[in-house]
């Protein structure tokens, strides 16, 4: 996996690559990714940029779209989102193409989830994929720096701390209140935490990775907080039901497989700051109690399909059993 940054260093450079494939759900970071190509292509001449479709057009359109090029080989960016939809012959052409890309054609591939379907796996196999999936805490700090920068306005670390805390969960939340307050404060250079407590209004969703993180760490309290504020926001406990089991299934591998080699499990659809503290979370567990909890989301699975259950009392049991020392 590449870093979005190490990319957009290598189009100031211009560097520019036949394919790109983009993994992960943060919409600005997809959007700034492409406009910034297209910015490095066309330059100041006439952009001819290209959005397919594949719930308005057959896998075949989009594969000659792609392919056919005109007399003059001008130069064209083709942008297709979740390219693991296309089916049959359409998929293997693709496949095809990432190995021998058409001159003059860019391709930008942008696949919302981190899970690895078979055709992804593939294209993977010759391109690597960039990381677009909302960063973590460290790496937002610099982008609120850098919008506010390139509105030519200043703020400093406490500001950028509240205005992330209130609307951190995506950086595309974070880019609209920083236009809002850019906008509201006029000429005024300096941003201070009045124009950040008046004008910052979105109430953080906190991601479920933060809820994962609190569990594989025992921690009761936290993992109360931020589940309860899943459950009343935008989760169902049969939402939450799959990426706990398989973060459970993966700690009972790690059991299982301790000094021994392990695949490399891409498919597992949790998130990677999840998988990479896998082997760190399981520690704090002991065999017998991972599989008490993954039978735990097992009676609870069935209780959600069979019987009237509260979402927040499942929730409350599961996270005791969980964190109990």
């Amino acid at each position: 996996m590449i870093k979005i940054k190490t990319v957009l260093n290598e189009l100031t450079q211009n560097v520019v690559r036949p394919i790109y494939l983009l993994k992960g759900n943060d919409y600005f970071l997809q959007n700034f990714f492409v406009d910034y190509l297209t910015k490095t292509i066309f330059k100041s001449g006439t952009v001819e940029k290209f959005f397919l479709s594949i719930d308005e057009m057959s896998g075949k359109e989009i594969i000659d779209r792609i392919i056919n090029q005109d007399l003059f080989a001008s130069k064209k960016i083709f942008i297709l989102r979740n390219p693991q939809q296309l089916k049959g012959k359409a998929n293997l052409e693709l496949i095809k193409l990432c190995s021998k890309p058409i001159k003059n054609h860019i391709l930008v591939l942008i696949s919302d989830e981190w899970s690895s379907s078979i055709i992804i796996k593939k294209i993977e196999k010759v391109i690597t994929p960039i990381e677009t999936q909302t960063p973590y805490e460290n790496e937002i700090i610099k982008w609120v720096k850098y919008l506010f920068k390139i509105n030519r306005k200043v703020i400093d670390q406490e500001c950028i701390k509240l205005l992330i805390k209130n609307s951190g969960d995506t950086l595309s939340h974070l880019n609209n209140e920083v236009e809002k307050i850019c906008l509201s404060v006029g000429e005024r250079e300096l941003i201070n935490l009045n124009d950040v407590k008046m004008f910052s209004g979105w109430k953080r969703e906190h991601q479920r990775w933060e809820f994962l993180r609190s569990l594989g760490n025992k921690n009761y309290d936290e993992s109360m907080r931020l589940g309860k504020m899943l459950i009343n926001n935008q989760e169902t406990m049969t939402s939450l039901l799959y990426p706990l089991t398989y973060m459970f299934q993966e700690l009972l591998y790690e059991k299982i497989n301790t000094g021994t080699f392990v695949n490399n499990r891409n498919y597992i659809p949790i998130p990677p700051t999840i998988k990479k503290n896998i082997g760190t979370f399981s520690k704090n567990f002991t065999y017998d109690e991972i599989e008490f909890i993954i039978g735990c989301l097992r009676n609870i699975d069935i209780k959600q399909k069979t019987s009237l259950s509260i979402d927040e009392t499942d929730l409350v049991q599961l996270i005791s059993n969980v964190t109990k020392k």
